[in-house]
């Protein structure tokens, strides 16, 4: 949908009348913002709407303020910005926001929501946080400094990090990529393209995922876990924590943990030649492979026992820290070691 000159007018129009009759509400006291009571803060609430088809990419980022982002069967972009300033006095809060304009900019395919604020001097802040509707076939492209994300019901790929925060994302056809450097990242029910999910400092999860290519999920610090996740590959490794995948289905797996535990129970479908490696640092391993797996295997534990509940041809002497054998006549292969802790295989 091409915009003519006239419409592109209607829609400025629009934003100038909408800024202009966004709802206040002023609230004294203190609102956990680490300024105690010293501050008082006022509250503005700004709706914009704009024509938007099907397949733009929406670009949105703030310093401060949240973002919550979803897919409706709608042909604009629909957007409600909540302002909040804060300074010594209710007038000059009431001043921080007031100058505050919110619009949106577009380019080609790219309809991209900016915020244009004053300088700010000492005892004196601005966030602005929003929630927007958009067209189902949308890529979205979000980013917060200091604040959660949230993006859902969408075909069309998400991009979506911040420095402080948690991420969440929902409902995606395309491909994925969510990353905090100190809060959780959740994804679910996604499928069609890469999954990148990624935190410096917080918990991964990633359940209900299909026909991914490539599927890597990585923490600093903090535990990893996938669940019900059909890939081409899979890389899960925390630094940090356990790293766990349930009811995973890929032909190449690399998971690790340099400490805490590590588990991979394959799906009954997965296939039989999957190529495998799991480590742990200090940690125990626990593997479940495809009930039809057939390859081989590398099993050791420095400092622990190991065992396989499967048949084995051994190679070599038979050892309770290493194993080295075959299971059957097949092209996979499981590569499990760890430096402290045991190594289970059934």
């Amino acid at each position: 949908m091409m915009l003519t000159r006239g419409r592109v007018a209607e829609a400025v129009g629009l934003v100038v009348a909408l800024l202009s009759v966004g709802g206040c509400i002023i609230i004294h006291g203190g609102d956990g913002d680490g300024w105690g009571d010293s501050r008082a803060k006022f509250e503005k609430t700004v709706e914009l709407r704009h024509p938007m088809p099907s397949g733009s990419t929406l670009v949105v980022s703030t310093a401060s303020g949240s973002i919550d982002v979803a897919g409706q069967d709608t042909d604009e972009g629909h957007v409600v910005a909540t302002i909040r300033a804060r300074a010594s006095t209710d007038d000059e809060a009431r001043e921080l926001a007031e100058q505050v304009e919110v619009r949106f900019e577009e380019a080609g395919n790219r309809l991209e929501i900016k915020a244009d604020k004053p300088s700010l001097s000492s005892n004196r802040s601005i966030s602005v946080s929003y929630v927007i509707i958009v067209p189902r076939q949308t890529h979205v492209q979000c980013e917060s400094a200091s604040g959660s994300l949230k993006v859902r019901d969408l075909t069309g790929n998400v991009n979506a990090h911040t420095a402080s925060g948690s991420v969440e994302a929902a409902g995606i056809k395309g491909a994925v990529s969510l990353g905090s450097a100190s809060g959780s990242v959740h994804c679910d029910n996604v499928s069609g393209g890469d999954i990148n999910l990624d935190t410096a400092s917080g918990s991964v999860h990633l359940s209900n995922a299909s026909e991914a290519g490539t599927c890597r999920a990585h923490s600093s610090s903090g535990s990893v876990h996938l669940r019900h996740v059909q890939a081409g590959s899979i890389h899960m490794d925390s630094t940090s924590g356990s790293a766990t995948g349930d009811d995973i289905n890929c032909a190449q797996l690399k998971a690790g943990s340099s400490s805490g535990h590590v588990s991979a129970a394959f799906s009954p479908s997965a296939p039989s030649n999957v190529v495998a490696e799991v480590s742990a640092g200090s940690g125990s391993i626990n593997v479940v492979l495809p009930p039809a797996f057939a390859g081989r295997v590398d099993l050791s534990a420095n400092s622990g026992s190991v065992h396989i509940d499967r048949p084995v041809t051994i190679q070599g002497n038979i050892d309770k820290r290493h194993i080295i054998g075959t299971i059957g006549d097949g092209t996979g292969s499981l590569s499990a070691h760890t430096v402290s802790g045991s190594v289970d295989v059934r």
